[in-house]
């Protein structure tokens, strides 16, 4: 697992937001969800921003560059 995906889970989790939950808000399939959540995949760069948005993190942050 690699920081954005153990970031993106555990902030998803903190806000008691489902993958099935957080793909109808960015506008991915729940399968595309899942694939970040376990590191098989990472966004492009429209797609963090997108994520970034939602949530309310810094990409920083998503990505591990910073821990705040």
């Amino acid at each position: 697992m690699n920081k954005f995906s153990e970031r993106l889970t555990e902030i998803l989790k903190e806000k008691s937001i489902s993958q099935y939950q957080f793909a109808k808000m960015i506008g991915m399939s729940r399968t595309i969800v899942n694939n970040y959540c376990t590191g098989k995949r990472e966004p492009t760069l429209d797609g963090l921003i997108t994520i970034c948005n939602v949530l309310g993190e810094s990409a920083d942050y998503l990505l591990g560059i910073k821990d705040f």
